[in-house]
């Protein structure tokens, strides 16, 4: 256990002094309540955190860790804060435990300058401003991963005119909740510039809340709960009576002014320097008695005298108490529905427990419910995956290659191998592949990559052959080659054909003449 925790009881009479009258206020943090030693006088300041704060590991864990960091800090400016204590109970709750410091928070100052009608004069909130900044670059410079975090009017004191800051140990802490901006403004009264992912809580953060507390005290009043970082124009607006160069440190110091926003509190305080050099004003000592603020009350310790004993006297009556009257339950803040988590507020002097409903379910069941939907999902997709195909591409070898040329019907060969003429759409493996395209001119050679399951469509324009049209390209004919010689035979007599004789009318000489062959 890390030793700036404590558990149990707190020494000495810090326990008896954790009465209901001994609250100082309370704030979007939770109670800060009076802790007396044993001769009555007061002796530390307790900030008992909200239960719902203290119930988040990562939270209590990142306070005491950047406690035990700045467990050897300890400045005028800074009210030190001694130990974190964690009170047991049915919810467990966590105490910043830090000297006490007399004097008056801001947001007095504020709330008196308002209703007063103050002049509104740079002088007093300028001396504030560079004390503050002073303050938050010595603990910058402590460690160069420290900031502040939660720097506002409730966590700035004013103890006989000079100015010190509180809850310096809570900035790593905050940023573990993870809330929206708005959120953060609303219940913690932490100022967070609007971002589109997760809040960063370091030095920027720091000079862009003294930046808030710097605009609160230019218009002489407390930010109102919409008047958020993201929010801030009609503020702005109404100071019409501030110099320019005030108005413009003002601007950077809000990073309002992105490109030229100040980085650091020892920036922000030279060039808040130079902004009244030029604006001819300077600070002055704030007199919080010309506002008529009464520092911060403390209860003086009681002295309990023994009390006398009493008569006796004659049993009385019994009264019949009134039913009790039921209270309207407070309504419930609309921008609270569009939280993912619901927070609940700590009322001063409600139980710890109210608000809290008990499970009607018990753990066994909750394991059993999420056992039994685990081993349903397992079976649901071993049978989805009985009965619906998987993609083809999970399991395909080849890509697709398309083809297409002006003209068309170009000769394709693909890694040298003939595959048609265009168009055309071929199947080829998973690699890079040479794709040559012999048209009426010179041939377009490409190379393309195949990946698995992809489709990829090539489009060619063939240049056309000089001095003619151009017209689609025919492959030349097809010429059959000479059937091999056949060695000729001597020709055949043809059969002789009979005559046949006709018998003669005239008579035959006696002369023979030479005989003729008669055939029968």
């Amino acid at each position: 256990m890390d030793p700036a925790v404590r558990k149990g009881r707190m020494e000495g009479s810090a326990v008896q002094a954790m009465s209901p009258d001994e609250l100082l206020f309370h704030d979007g943090f939770g109670d800060r309540l009076l802790v007396r030693d044993n001769a009555g006088k007061p002796l530390y300041e307790s900030l008992m955190l909200r239960s719902d704060l203290s119930a988040v590991p990562s939270f209590e864990f990142s306070l005491a860790q950047r406690l035990n960091s700045l467990k050897e800090f300890d400045h005028p400016w800074f009210v030190c804060i001694r130990e974190l204590v964690r009170i047991p109970g049915r919810l467990p709750r966590l105490s910043l435990l830090a000297d006490y410091c007399g004097g008056v928070r801001l947001t007095e100052v504020l709330a008196a300058m308002e209703s007063q009608g103050a002049p509104r004069s740079p002088g007093v909130p300028l001396y504030i401003i560079q004390e503050i900044l002073g303050a938050v670059a010595t603990l910058h410079r402590q460690n160069s991963e420290v900031s502040h975090g939660a720097l506002a009017p409730d966590r700035i004191v004013i103890a006989d005119g000079n100015v010190r800051v509180t809850d310096y140990v809570l900035g790593s802490a905050i940023e573990q909740l993870r809330f929206s901006p708005d959120r953060y403004w609303r219940e913690l009264r932490v100022a967070v510039p609007p971002s589109a992912g997760a809040v960063r809580f370091d030095k920027r953060l720091d000079v862009a809340q003294v930046g808030t507390i710097a605009l609160a005290l230019f218009a002489g009043r407390q930010l109102r709960d919409e008047e958020h970082m993201g929010n801030l124009a009609a503020v702005l607006a109404s100071l019409t009576t501030l110099p320019q160069p005030l108005q413009t440190w003002l601007m950077r110091t809000l990073h309002m002014d992105t490109r030229r926003a100040y980085v650091s509190a020892t920036e922000a305080g030279s060039e808040l320097q130079t902004a009244m050099t030029e604006a001819g004003v300077r600070p002055t000592r704030p007199e919080l008695g010309a506002l008529t603020v009464r520092p911060q009350r403390t209860i003086a310790a009681s002295v309990r005298t023994p009390a006398k004993p009493a008569p006796p006297v004659a049993a009385a009556p019994k009264l019949v108490a009134p039913p009790p009257v039921p209270q309207p339950q407070p309504k419930q803040d609309v921008w609270r529905a569009h939280d993912t988590v619901q927070q609940t507020m700590y009322v001063p002097g409600s139980s710890a427990s109210d608000g809290v409903m008990a499970s009607r379910f018990s753990k066994r069941f909750k394991l059993m419910m999420t056992i039994g939907i685990f081993g349903a999902s397992i079976a649901g997709a071993f049978t989805a995956a009985q009965y619906v195909p998987a993609p083809a591409f999970l399991f395909s070898r080849t890509g697709t290659l398309m083809v297409e040329s002006k003209p068309a019907g170009v000769p394709l060969l693909v890694d040298g191998e003939p595959q048609g003429v265009t168009p055309v759409t071929l199947q080829l493996g998973n690699g890079k592949h040479e794709v040559e395209l012999r048209g009426g001119g010179k041939p377009r050679i490409f190379s393309v990559f195949i990946s698995r399951g992809a489709r990829i469509s090539q489009y060619i324009e063939m240049p056309a052959s000089r001095g003619r049209s151009a017209q689609p390209y025919t492959p030349p004919p097809v010429i059959a080659e000479p059937a091999a010689p056949v060695e000729s035979l001597p020709a055949q007599p043809a059969p002789a054909q009979p005559i046949a004789v006709q018998p003669m009318s005239a008579p035959i000489s006696a002369d023979p003449g030479p005989s003729l062959p008669v055939t029968p």
